[in-house]
């Protein structure tokens, strides 16, 4: 349907464009004709243009911001311990949140060896990195408080890059945690009553269904802003991982690229080197794992493409209403180009054409108009509070360099909506009764 109403739209652009360049090679008067019909009633005309103007500020800041708002929110979850590529050991996704233990890759050096060694991937990778996923309960007795918890045994180095907006709140970061030391949620923390140096003891079921248990020292407090991830997660080397739970495999291979675009050539190549080398493995990107991602992508698009037809629907009345006190003011003015011997088309054409020009104009001025907004605004931002399954606010920009679409609707909504709301008043001026015509007071 969206495609649909592109292609519509730019055909309709289209021929505006060439209505206005025919009639500026072949009949100059006409243009001549139309600024001056339009600008005799100033005050009209003019607050036409304003309404027009605001409504496709309004479009271009709203789709400006909501592009930003995707952006920070594609790179928050894909550095959050995603990624942009996941390798997994086949059955892993299939088993769920249960049995994950049983599925791990044992490899994980030689599989970074084999993809580093790639030369047609290894310029656009940025990060490999093992994770080992792990569940358990976390206690601290001289408090008497205790918490289920998801771990995550990560290499140190790499925790830099891919936990680079985790925020500390208290201690350090993983890459200078010691032996038996850990990180832990802001959530976590709290639910404990814990801070940095406490002890605290760990419980976890291994792959071979024993119990094993470790004592360690928090060493840090972090708070990515997405409060379930907070509220649940504590991160310590993979080593260590590794040793309490009695494996020497990852549960998933984490793939950061240096650019997101990247992402579906990358991960095209990596299925071919898995089908090569026959690696039991699996590989997904970032957006088949992300499912919040989608569902606030889904919400915005679907608020901004109301807001659009709002805007149209005001946009389409202002013109037309414009145009149409111009047909019946100058109804004595178009009985006499009748008498004169102009066809109802050209009489139709010329108020087709007044649309139009109103639209190019309504056009220009709402992107210069957005564009120096956008700028006064991406000064300072503007303080948002948090999105939902968030704890933390933002300062919200608006991204209005970086998608063509942004400017190609801020040009086809006031021209393509003036095109429209001119047909009915053309067709009335091109069907006026020359004799009536001369009649009407």
């Amino acid at each position: 349907m969206s495609t649909l109403l592109f292609y519509l739209a730019s055909a309709i652009m289209l021929y505006a464009l060439l209505l206005v360049l025919f009639c500026a090679i072949r009949r100059p008067v006409d243009l001549r004709y139309t600024f001056l019909n339009l600008f005799r009633q100033r005050r009209r005309s003019g607050v036409t243009l304003f309404a027009i103007t605001l409504g496709g500020v309004a479009v271009f800041i709203f789709g400006g911001f909501a592009d930003y708002t995707f952006w920070a929110l594609r790179e928050q979850t894909i550095r959050t311990n995603l990624g942009h590529i996941q390798l997994y050991q086949k059955g892993y996704l299939a088993s769920g949140s249960s049995n994950t233990l049983q599925y791990t890759i044992n490899d994980f050096k030689g599989i970074k060896q084999q993809l580093m060694a790639d030369s047609s991937i290894a310029p656009q990778i940025k990060s490999i990195t093992g994770q080992l996923e792990f569940t358990g309960i976390l206690s601290r007795y001289e408090k008497g408080a205790s918490t289920f918890f998801s771990g995550v045994g990560i290499e140190a180095e790499s925790s830099l890059i891919l936990g680079s907006l985790d925020h500390i709140i208290s201690g350090s970061d993983l890459s200078r945690v010691r032996p038996q030391a850990i990180t832990i949620g802001a959530g976590v923390a709290s639910a404990l009553e814990a801070g940095y140096g406490d002890w605290v003891d760990l419980l976890v079921v291994n792959a071979e269904g024993g119990q094993n248990a470790m004592s360690a020292q928090l060493r840090g407090v972090f708070q990515s802003g997405v409060k379930a991830y907070d509220d649940a997660t504590i991160k310590l080397p993979l080593s260590q991982a590794q040793q309490l739970l009695q494996t020497s495999g990852v549960s998933k291979i984490i793939i950061l690229l240096n650019d997101t675009a990247q992402t579906p050539q990358v991960l095209a190549r990596i299925n071919q080197l898995l089908k090569r080398h026959q690696l039991p493995l699996e590989a997904r990107s970032w957006d088949q794992l992300a499912v919040f991602y989608h569902q606030v992508v889904n919400l915005f698009q679907g608020i901004f493409w109301f807001i659009k037809a709002i805007v149209s629907v005001i946009v389409v009345f202002m013109i037309g209403n414009t145009l149409m006190m111009n047909v019946v003011e100058r109804t004595r003015e178009i009985a006499t180009l009748r008498a004169l011997g102009l066809t109802q088309r050209y009489i139709s054409r010329l108020f087709v054409l007044e649309g139009v020009v109103i639209g190019l104009i309504g056009s220009l001025c709402s992107v210069l108009g957005g564009i120096a907004l956008a700028a006064l605004i991406n000064l300072h931002g503007v303080p948002m509070p948090p999105s939902p399954g968030y704890s933390q606010g933002y300062l919200a920009f608006v991204m209005w360099d970086q998608d063509y679409r942004l400017f190609w609707f801020s040009c086809a909504l006031p021209l393509v909506t003036a095109v429209i709301a001119s047909i009915i008043p053309a067709r009335r001026a091109g069907r006026q009764v020359i004799a009536q015509a001369f009649r009407f007071v």
